[in-house]
Order: structure tokens, then C-alpha cells, then sequence
């Protein structure tokens, strides 16, 4: 809280002389609508002042003003055009400086509000940290919802030196007359605009359609969010449980070779799951469920590479799908004794006399707490010399392999075609088993120290171990940054990390609570929409370049196919192929870690970036040879000839600019740059309309020039 001087300081008669020294008639310079730092009228100098003295720069690191036991100088600075939402707090800001080593510092943001009596204009004071040091001048950028503002100039002890301005800086200084306030964004109930929507789509969906966007804009992201949480699920289809030995489920035929290669294709590999992956992904209706099993599978991992049987995968599929939009504590659960999580990570035959410890690490390591204690913005806490605190130890997972004791597969079940050979029961729920003595009844000290008491069922210890799981501070931060992670941006801000977990621990909490909430701790559907309406998600241009991630090849294929139309006559077979060659063989992660490790940093930065813990030079070009086989090559080997594409691209293919720009919006969000645009529409222009079927000609060219772009690669 601030203190009476400090607020005497910020008064209107205090701040207007030093608005108007630095006063301009206009923004001209400044971009129209755009988050912008406020500088000299006549060079990129912050107007900046020293929060409670109103001195302007050079700043020392120590206050002038003594008024406590941290005496670091309080630096205001200014900017135009921030837009809030009601509730936004300090957090959610981000002010970067870099120094003249090209370091850069991350300055601790106190306040941010609208100046009184200049309500247009925000304040924001940061805390000069002691790595700064006499630095000279920094240049200082500011980064909201994930869009960065211009970097002006700042003197931190000593004025002069430090980088050089940006290519193409200019002044942005205040005007004389103070603008009108901006307030605080409502809630997403309404209509939205194209390029957010675009946004939306590619975040809750794998991808926007022709179709799709402009009825959802109209409608706004609510309705459409509740229109999918109601959607029945698409799923995957229950498949007939085979023996564990092939040559008994599929025979040779000596009359027809092809038989058996037909029969383990359809019941011995995860072929028929992931075909129906990709129908669901290109042209389900539950596509927000879709989209949200595969981050869930991205969690709780199992790999069709052990688990080949569809039969034995698919009632794992369905738990995903299922429980997408359900209680966290009800998937944990139901994940635990799923048959092919029990075989996946042996917790099926665990016994006392040498428990396994897989499925105890994995469930504390990777589906659920972490490693490392957390904060609830997802950093992690630190212990008094720096380091970071343990979640657990290996005592820990010890006494969690002994819950996990005492459990099998269902009673087997006789094969449907002969009606008299048994199988392996993994459509049912894992049981106890007979044997009681299999179960350790012993007193187990589980997280937080919490003690299971000796003599409890299997039944009674799993609950109760789950519970200690479930109800540990650290699964709302953990889980929540995997789920941003997977559907918005790979390095979210600590602020949108708690936003979300805050929602995870309590669904009336957050910006956007149902009207009927409950006080529910783990709802998935609460945690999605809180994911998907955040400020951070929103938008129509993200600039800051951490912003976004890398799509996954799976997404990535479908997403422009789906521009295209979402109904293409692709065989499917096709996705299953490239997406193997891109090194995500969907259904079939390599580990338990999934496609790609989640805590991968992208090579010579500090920035998560998962998906490219699979890019190579040889990856890409697999994705470009993906693309092109998808728009021409394959339809044609495949005798489909030149697949349909949507009638509002076919319209357009005589107006080879109205036919760029309409691509421009569904797949760039309306950020083509302007010699990428002329560049396409040439090339696409040299298609002579004497060439049948030149639309259809032009569209692909189009689309696969937009496709194996840089900047589609990039999720933004």
C-alpha cells in the first residue's frame, strides 16, 4: 500500500506541470490503439520520475527518501492505451530493461493504475533492482496480455551509453489534452473481433474454419465455450478384446495373404485409434474436448509403443475424453485403475513382497505435483541459500509404490469370436485382487508428512493417498502451466499461471465464474475457460516475442487442412504417416514423457519451449514435405484428383489479393506482413486461369506458402 506522501506525490496538481514539460499536441508518432511507453517530445527518453522526490533521471539505486528498511528507488513510468481487466493486479505486468551487455533485467512491478485527474494515461512504478548496478541508460519495455510496448530510455545511474534505440524508434511523447480513459474490458460475453477469434479457434480447437469464425464472433467466446462443454463426445469406439498371442487372434490364410496383415493392422496396432483421432481432430463437433484430451494425454501418458492392442488403449482414450471436462480428482482416480495405465506402469500385479515404484514416481513427477515445490504462480519456492525445495523424496515414493499395492486386472473375458478363448479383461477397472496379503497394510507417510494408518483396505489407502495427492498446493500451478502450456503460450507470466490456479482451487474464483459455481476445487471445465478467456490469451496481436509456442506436428496438420475444409478428402492414413515422420506418432510417445519433454528449453535462451524438443533441420523439412503432400501429392496418388475446397476460397479464386487476405485472417490473425502479401499474391497470380482447376491451383499454392512459413509455425 502506498503512503501519504506517496500519494500526495501522484495528485493532479502534483503530476500535471510534468506532463505538460514533456507535452506534444498529438500521438501522431505513436502507434494508433497500441500499448506505448511514454518518452521525451524530442527523443526516446522515458518520462520517468522518482516516485516519491518527482525527480527525473539519472535514478541511483537507493532512495533518496528513506521510508523503511528497503530504501530501493520507486521509478514511475508512463504509458497510453493499457487495456485492463477489472481485478488485474501488479502481477501481470512485465517491465524488461536491457543494459549495453545485452543483459537483461527484470524489474519488479509494485503499481499500475490510471493516474488521478489523467485517467487515460497509466502509471506504472518498478523497484530497481541491485543488478542494475550504474548501468548508464537501459532501454525499458513493458509486456501486457502478451503484447509488448516500444522501449524508451532509461538513466540508471549515470545518463548515456547503453544499447541503441530499436530500428525505427521515435519519440511517443504525452499530449497537451489528456486522453480518455479507458475502462476496465468486461467479461468475453459478446461479439468478438476476426483476428481474436482466429486466435481462439486455434487455442480451444485444432483450428479455424471458414465456417466457423464468423459465426463464432458474432456469437463471442462464452456461448461458443458452453455450446462445446455440452457437445456429446466423439471418442473412440470400444474395440473387441483379442488374445495376447496374434497367431491365435489372426491366423495365416494360405488363401489370402492379405488377411492377416488386415486383422493385426485393425487389432494388434494403435492404427484404428489414431485414425479416429484425426477424423475426430478434422471434423469432430467436441472440438475443445478433443483439444483438451490430447493435453491430458500429454499428461498422463501411455504409449500404444507397449499398450499395442486398440482394444487395450482405447478405454484409456475414453477416460481422457470422458473426464476432459470433469473433476481432476475423478480422472486421477479413474487414470489409476485404468487397465492400460496398470500394464503402462506396472501398478497391475503390484504386490508387497517388492513393489513396483513406477506409477508412484510418475503420478507425483509428472501427472500432478512436480519435482519442486511451488508457488502459486508456478516459480518455484526456494529454500534460504537459493535452492529449491523437493516436492517429495524417495522415501515418499517408497510408501506410494505400497499403496499402490494389491490391484490387478478385472476377471478375464472369453473372446467374442470363438466364444471360449480367454483375454485379458482392459475394459474394465482394475481390481483387488483375492489375495488380501498382496495389499501392504502396514502405516505409510505419504506427502506432507501425512500418515496412513495400518489396517486400512486397499480400497481405503488408494482414496486416501489420492486425496493427499489431489489436495497438494502444488497440483493447481503444476497442472495449470501444463494446460496453458499445451492450448496458449509455452512461457506463460507467473500472473496468468495464478489466475488459472486459482480457478483450479476454487471455481467461483477467477475472472469468469459460472453464474451457479460451487466452490469446487479441480473442475477442468472451469480451469479450460479460465484458460481461454484470460487477458493473456485474448487479443489480436501479440508482439512479445516469448509469446505463443511451436505447434505440435499433429495440430499443425490439421489446422490448415481445416482452412481448407474441414470436411477434406484427405485419407487419413495421410496424418498418420507425416505425423510419425515429425516425430509425434500420435498415440505413440516414445516415453512416459511424452512427444517431447515439457521442461525443454529452447536452445541459447531461458524459454520453455516443449514442442521444439522434437525440431530439427531434418523435422522441418519434414514439415514442409508434410504440407505439400497433403495439398497435391497425395490426394492425387490416391486417385481423389483435386480435393474440394471451401466455397468461400473458390469464390475468391479469381481475386488472387481478396483470396490473400481472407488466408491472411484464418491463419495469421491479419499479421501478414506487407511483402509477404505481394509476394504470395504474385506467385499465386502467375497460376493462368487456362489451367484447370486454376482456383483450386491458386488456393493450394496460397495456403502452402502461408503453411511453411516461420511465422505459422509459431501459435501466437
Amino acid at each position: 500500500m502506498r503512503s501519504a506522501p506517496f500519494k500526495l506525490a501522484l495528485s493532479l496538481s502534483a503530476l500535471f506541470p510534468v506532463l505538460v514539460i514533456f507535452g506534444a499536441p498529438t500521438f501522431a508518432r505513436a502507434a494508433p490503439g497500441r500499448p506505448t511507453l511514454l518518452s521525451e517530445q524530442t527523443s526516446t527518453r522515458a518520462v520517468a520520475l522518482e516516485s516519491v522526490t518527482l525527480r527525473s533521471g539519472p535514478f541511483s539505486l537507493k532512495s533518496p527518501v528513506n521510508l523503511g528498511a528497503d530504501n530501493r528507488t520507486r521509478v514511475m513510468i508512463f504509458a497510453m492505451n493499457i487495456y485492463m481487466f477489472a481485478g488485474e493486479d501488479p502481477g501481470n505486468f512485465k517491465v524488461d530493461a536491457e543494459d549495453a551487455q545485452s543483459k537483461h533485467h527484470q524489474l519488479v512491478v509494485e503499481f499500475a493504475g490510471q493516474v488521478p485527474g489523467f485517467e487515460g494515461i497509466t502509471e506504472i512504478i518498478v523497484v530497481l533492482g541491485e543488478d542494475l548496478s550504474d548501468a548508464g541508460d537501459v532501454l525499458v519495455s513493458l509486456t501486457l496480455h502478451g503484447i509488448q510496448t516500444n522501449r524508451v530510455r532509461l538513466s540508471v545511474g549515470h545518463a548515456g551509453g547503453g544499447p541503441v534505440d530499436d530500428a525505427g524508434a521515435q519519440p511517443t511523447p504525452p499530449p497537451q489534452i489528456p486522453p480518455a480513459p479507458i475502462p476496465p474490458l468486461d467479461t468475453y460475453t459478446g461479439a468478438a473481433t476476426s483476428a481474436d477469434t482466429v486466435r481462439f479457434f486455434e487455442q480451444a480447437t485444432f483450428g479455424p474454419t471458414v465456417r466457423e469464425v464468423p459465426r463464432v464472433q458474432a456469437i463471442g467466446f462464452r456461448a461458443y465455450l458452453n455450446e462445446q462443454f455440452a457437445a456429446p463426445a466423439s471418442s473412440y469406439l470400444s474395440q473387441p478384446l483379442y488374445p495376447l498371442d496374434d497367431q491365435v487372434g489372426c491366423p495365416e490364410d494360405p488363401n489370402n495373404t492379405s488377411k492377416r496383415f488386415d486383422c493385426l493392422q485393425q487389432n494388434y496396432s494403435t492404427y484404428p485409434l489414431q485414425n479416429r483421432f484425426f477424423k475426430n481432430a478434422m471434423s469432430g463437433q467436441d472440438q475443445l474436448r478433443q483439444r483438451v484430451a490430447l493435453a491430458l494425454h500429454q499428461i498422463f501418458v501411455v504409449s500404444g509403443r507397449d499398450i499395442a492392442q486398440p482394444s487395450w488403449m482405447a478405454t484409456y482414450l475414453q477416460t481422457l475424453d470422458r473426464n476432459a471436462f470433469g473433476n481432476f480428482r475423478q480422472l486421477l482416480f479413474e487414470i489409476t485403475l485404468n487397465p492400460a495405465m496398470g500394464r503402462y506402469l506396472d501398478m497391475a500385479g503390484n504386490s508387497r513382497v517388492n513393489p513396483n515404484e513406477n506409477y508412484a514416481r510418475e503420478v507425483l513427477q509428472l501427472f500432478t505435483v512436480g519435482p519442486d515445490l511451488l508457488n502459486m504462480d508456478g516459480t518455484p519456492k526456494l529454500d534460504t541459500s537459493g535452492n529449491r525445495i523437493p516436492t517429495y523424496s524417495q522415501a515418499t515414493i517408497t510408501n506410494f509404490a505400497r499403496v499402490f499395492t494389491g490391484w490387478n486386472f478385472a476377471p478375464p473375458k472369453v473372446w467374442s469370436v470363438d466364444n471360449r478363448t480367454t483375454v485379458v479383461n482392459y475394459s474394465d477397472p482394475m481390481v483387488v485382487t483375492n489375495n488380501a496379503s498382496v495389499h501392504d497394510g502396514d502405516a505409510k507417510t505419504l506427502l506432507n508428512g501425512a500418515v496412513l494408518p495400518a489396517g486400512q483396505t486397499p480400497e481405503q489407502d488408494l482414496n486416501a493417498a489420492l486425496d493427499n495427492i489431489f489436495n497438494h498446493p502444488n497440483v493447481a500451478p503444476f497442472i495449470s502451466t501444463r494446460l496453458i502450456r499445451a492450448l496458449v503460450t509455452s512461457n506463460p507470466s507467473p500472473a496468468y499461471v495464478e489466475r488459472v490456479a486459482v480457478v483450479f482451487n476454487n471455481n467461483c474464483a477467477g475472472f469468469y465464474p459460472e453464474t451457479q459455481c460451487t466452490g469446487e476445487r479441480g473442475d477442468i471445465k472451469s480451469v479450460v475457460r479460465a484458460i481461454l478467456l484470460d487477458p493473456e490469451a485474448r487479443g489480436d496481436v501479440k508482439t512479445e516475442p516469448d509469446y505463443g509456442h511451436l505447434r505440435e506436428p499433429a495440430v499443425f496438420m490439421v489446422s490448415f487442412c481445416r482452412v481448407i475444409n474441414d470436411t477434406m478428402n484427405v485419407p487419413l492414413f495421410d496424418f498418420i504417416f507425416h505425423s510419425e515422420r515429425m516425430d509425434q506418432d500420435i498415440l505413440r510417445p516414445p516415453s512416459v514423457f511424452g512427444y517431447f519433454p515439457a521442461d525443454y528449453l529452447v536452445p541459447g535462451t531461458h524459454l520453455a519451449g516443449p514442442e521444439f524438443g522434437t525440431l530439427s533441420a531434418s523435422s522441418l523439412f519434414k514439415r514442409i514435405n508434410a504440407t505439400y503432400s497433403l495439398i497435391y501429392r497425395d490426394s492425387m496418388l490416391y486417385g481423389v484428383g483435386f480435393p474440394e475446397r471451401d466455397f468461400s476460397l473458390i469464390q475468391l479464386g479469381d481475386s488472387p489479393p481478396q483470396l490473400v487476405d481472407l488466408l491472411d485472417r484464418l491463419m495469421l490473425h491479419g499479421t501478414m506482413t506487407a511483402d509477404m502479401r505481394q509476394s504470395i499474391i504474385q506467385a499465386i497470380s502467375s497460376v493462368p486461369n487456362t489451367w484447370f482447376p486454376y482456383k483450386t491451383k491458386r488456393i493450394n499454392m496460397a495456403v502452402y506458402l502461408i503453411a511453411t512459413s516461420p511465422q505459422y509455425q509459431i501459435q501466437r
